[in-house]
């Protein structure tokens, strides 16, 4: 157990549940997003689905969501109804309605969503990179799961227990809540063990009815956390940066092959990976793969410019203190802190380091990392 307070006055307040290692790849195929999608839709044992509606009258707002990680029940309600909100809150983790008739509601609805999926493009061009970065390992298989018809009701209580003190973090934001009702009720379940995956490359191609190509591409990015500011802006310079950034300067404005093209680092507890994506024309496809293998090739061996961290700098810290203002900005940040092992206080920390760093030092950085240029494809074409 483990709790992040953030103070706050402005009358409305925030209690998350986060449960550590209940997410995709600590379940059987899909079960983590189904017994979500059930918290989320099909109320407590006594009220069914009108469970919600009584939230609704008074402006609380309940939400339950998965990842490859974890699982968060999100509560957000004025300080006026907080015994109220939390009083409910309590309710569903103690008496959820995991009965047949709303198991099977639930199955129907996720499949329903789950064919709807099918004709996003970006979403198969991004669940197809983990598929080949992360083969025959459990994230490989999309959150909301593959094989859905195999999943019992028995299977999503058996998951619901890893909903355990052990392994919550309680986030509060604004007025103060007491937690020790919530460890009263929660189970005394051994977490699960805690995974790390390291992803191989390779390539995938789904061929679809489709007007242009969707190219998303990923490699390992093995950094060390004391490394993380010098991974931020490395991976700005490349392609997170928007305008500017060689990836969009290379790829769009000199050449025209997309509208955009993008690179970001997402270092997880499960894996650390840089990863990338961009439009472009049919007819353009091989020559932007080959744009993007090229341009990551002179990344690592010439470097950046001292031009380039100059601007780097100047973005970063002039944006990142505007994006610790809301109350839900400065719980994510103290979250990740905690969540990634990071220490309390680190980001202001990271923007000394930032503040300080010579481009000796971040082009040092980059030459070690030469493993991005390990590349995996992931594409979606006629």
């Amino acid at each position: 157990m483990y709790l992040i307070y953030e103070k706050d006055n402005l009358g409305r307040s925030i209690l998350e549940l986060v449960f550590k290692n209940t997410g995709s790849i600590y379940s059987k195929d899909g079960v983590a997003y189904f017994l979500a999608h059930m918290l989320n839709t099909k109320g407590t044992l006594k009220e069914k689905e009108s469970f919600y509606k009584k939230l609704e009258e008074k402006a609380i707002n309940l939400q339950t969501s998965t990842n490859k990680e974890y699982s968060t029940i999100s509560l957000t309600f004025l300080n006026e109804k907080s015994n109220f909100a939390i009083k409910k809150l309590l309710e569903l983790l103690s008496n959820p309605n995991f009965t047949q008739e709303p198991f099977v509601k639930s199955k129907e609805e996720i499949i329903a969503k789950k064919k709807n999926l099918q004709n996003n493009n970006d979403y198969i061009a991004s669940k197809n990179l983990f598929k080949v970065m992360f083969k025959n390992t459990l994230l490989e298989k999309e959150t909301i799961g593959e094989n859905i018809e195999d999943i019992s009701l028995e299977d999503i209580k058996n998951h619901f227990k890893y909903y355990a003190k052990e392994n919550v973090v309680f986030i509060n934001g604004g007025k103060k809540i007491e937690i020790e009702p919530f460890l009263e009720i929660l189970p005394n379940t051994k977490p699960k063990k805690e995974k790390f995956y390291i992803p191989k490359n390779g390539k995938i191609v789904e061929k679809k009815e489709v007007e242009q190509s969707y190219i998303y591409f990923g490699a390992p990015f093995e950094v060390d956390k004391n490394e993380f500011y010098l991974a931020k802006i490395a991976t700005f310079i490349l392609g997170a940066g928007g305008f500017g950034s060689r990836m969009m300067e290379e790829i769009r404005v000199k050449r025209g092959y997309a509208y955009s093209a993008y690179a970001m680092n997402d270092f997880k507890r499960s894996y650390k990976i840089i990863k990338g994506h961009l439009q472009t024309k049919l007819e353009n496809q091989e020559d932007a793969i080959k744009l993007v293998k090229e341009l990551i090739n002179e990344f690592i061996n010439k470097g950046i410019t001292k031009e380039e961290l100059q601007s780097a700098k100047k973005f970063l810290l002039g944006s990142e203190p505007l994006r610790n203002e809301t109350l839900s900005q400065k719980l994510l940040r103290k979250f990740n802190e905690y969540y990634l092992n990071l220490g309390e206080g680190y980001f202001e920390k990271e923007l000394k380091l930032i503040e300080k760093v010579t481009v000796d030092e971040v082009n040092e950085f980059i030459k070690k990392h030469n493993e991005i240029e390990n590349l995996s494809f992931s594409i979606v074409t006629k």
